[in-house]
């Protein structure tokens, strides 16, 4: 059995994301007479940056047993339903900002689409998904429940105002 330490896990997945991770894409055609590609990196996302990746990747509905046992058929399926989502989770991330967000996903998810492997889309929205700060709102959850704000507390005897 394998040794597995909680707090080596995170502390491995923090550094993955404050160092970012990146992939190589080729540059758009206006580029391409300076730079051959462009790299697209993500790193730790900004809360609101948080919640639109949550929010497009809910959006597709995909459960990890749905993607068990996938026959060609099936795959071929969600990616035909679910690639403009995962794009745009993805877009959303790179960008990581209110307005650069609000105003460049549609065009960056597109540019993904049609410049970017699948594979490298959907590595890209499992770490963001797994290590993008779920574990610590689940922990802010947790504290703020244990508090008990709404319990008489300094000597009240009775509840209610």
């Amino acid at each position: 059995m394998k040794n597995e330490n909680p707090h080596i896990e995170k502390s491995v997945a923090d550094t993955i994301l404050q160092k970012g991770v990146a992939i190589t894409l080729p540059a758009p055609f206006f580029i391409r007479w300076f730079k051959k590609t462009i790299s697209v990196t993500i790193t730790n996302p900004y809360e609101g940056t948080l919640h639109r990746v949550a929010r497009y990747y809910l959006s597709t509905g995909l459960t990890a047993d749905d993607l068990e046992g996938l026959t060609i058929e099936k795959a071929l399926e969600l990616h035909v339903k679910h690639s403009k989502a995962i794009s745009k989770a993805v877009a959303v991330a790179v960008l990581n900002g209110y307005i650069k967000g609000w105003l460049f996903t549609k065009f960056l998810a597109w540019y993904l689409r049609w410049n970017a492997s699948p594979q490298a889309l959907l590595k890209l929205v499992a770490i963001l998904v797994t290590y993008g700060g779920t574990e610590d709102f689940i922990t802010i959850t947790k504290s703020v429940r244990k508090m008990k704000l709404t319990t008489p507390n300094l000597g009240q005897t009775k509840k209610g105002s």
